[in-house]
């Protein structure tokens, strides 16, 4: 079968992880061929793109967002790519895309977003930014409704809550995991190498979104100094430094380190204690099956989606509480029986998920089912 893999929105943040990993796993397969349109980010991460088989041919391309685009779901470059290549089916890892394929158009979805409104998240936003947002809404769920023909979840609940809002499109749940390079030290980058620390490192790994909610860490920091004085930690974000206007007092907690590539990600967890992420909207976050893999407690926000991908394998705190924060990872550093039991819950939920060979033989099997009968004129 003819398959074109695009990734051509893909510019930065989990879905670029997501894709590495399965264009990888994909190149095992060999009974198709594969057109795969990468973004110029994504194209950063594939070192050597001559060592994938002879069936893939690799094409560097942007897709231009634009609300013209949109609407009208027209790309010169991408029709003529599936028109030339012969494509009969394409996969979009995430959408929406801004592009309505002449044949049948398989598409992820990871915009919680506009499904998870009870968040907490829309309170910590100006009504300004709610306008915004909601007319983003507007715009993208017509493009999936429009443009996309199936969607695949990463999350069960995602998918269920989904029902409502596609109620004529196949939906399916296929898991995220952690990448493969997890599973191979070998390939491990150990460059990056943490100063020598007497404490407790809690780990971040996120882009700087506002939905992540790391602007709550330094009021955690203010609070644990303020009432856990002897109390030693530090946080590692993967941020710049000028992404927060700190004080001295406070930065003296947080280790920045700017953005790392995912064979770095690794060995940051194996120098850790916790992995933290206080976000606050997800469809699903890597960070939780890679902690679960390098067997570091998970310290998350007390939210559905969360519960639903972590069960028993994590300690939950108010996302929006300094002080619940601040007594959880107290709490937690000082409780050993309590690291080990969430580390082993950790290694039992981890194989819930649908691994990364798993996920590759799910989406083919998507993509390939009764593709006759979806092509378009």
């Amino acid at each position: 079968m003819k398959i074109l893999i695009n990734c051509s929105n893909l510019r930065v943040g989990g879905g670029l992880q997501v894709a590495h990993s399965f264009i990888y796993e994909l190149s095992k397969f060999s009974g198709h061929k594969y057109t795969v349109v990468l973004s110029k980010e994504l194209s950063c991460l594939f070192k050597d793109k001559t060592t994938f088989p002879p069936n893939f041919i690799f094409h560097i391309y942007n897709i231009p967002n634009s609300l013209l685009k949109s609407i009208m779901g027209k790309n010169i470059f991408l029709d003529r790519l599936v028109r030339s290549s012969d494509s009969e089916v394409v996969f979009s890892i995430f959408g929406p895309t801004y592009w309505k394929p002449h044949v049948r158009h398989i598409c992820g979805y990871a915009k919680p977003q506009y499904i998870y409104k009870e968040s907490p998240f829309f309170s910590q936003i100006s009504i300004l930014s709610k306008i915004k947002l909601r007319m983003k809404e507007i715009i993208q769920l017509h493009a999936f409704n429009t443009q996309c023909d199936e969607l695949i979840s990463e999350n069960l609940n995602v998918t269920n809550l989904l029902i409502s809002f596609f109620p004529n499109k196949k939906l399916y749940t296929i898991t995220n995991f952690y990448n493969q390079i997890f599973d191979h030290r070998n390939e491990w980058d150990f460059s990056l190498t943490f100063p020598p620390f007497n404490g407790i490192t809690l780990l971040t790994i996120a882009v700087n979104y506002p939905h992540k909610n790391l602007r709550i860490i330094p009021k955690v920091i203010s609070y644990l100094k303020n009432n856990k004085p002897n109390f030693k930690f530090r946080f590692v974000l993967t941020l710049d430094e000028n992404d927060f206007l700190l004080s001295d007092d406070i930065k003296k907690h947080i280790l920045f380190i700017g953005r790392v590539t995912i064979n770095q990600c690794p060995y940051l967890y194996e120098q850790c204690n916790f992995m933290f992420l206080p976000t606050l909207l997800e469809c699903f976050s890597a960070s939780y099956p890679e902690a679960m893999k390098m067997e570091k407690p998970i310290l998350t926000s007390d939210l559905d989606f969360a519960h639903g991908l972590c069960g028993e394998a994590a300690v939950y705190f108010n996302p929006i509480s300094p002080e619940d924060i601040g007594n959880k990872i107290y709490l937690l550093a000082n409780s050993i029986e309590k690291q080990k039991a969430l580390m082993e819950k950790g290694k039992q939920r981890l194989l819930t998920f649908d691994n990364y060979e798993n996920r590759t033989t799910k989406y083919l099997n998507i993509i390939t089912q009764n593709a006759s009968t979806h092509s378009r004129p």
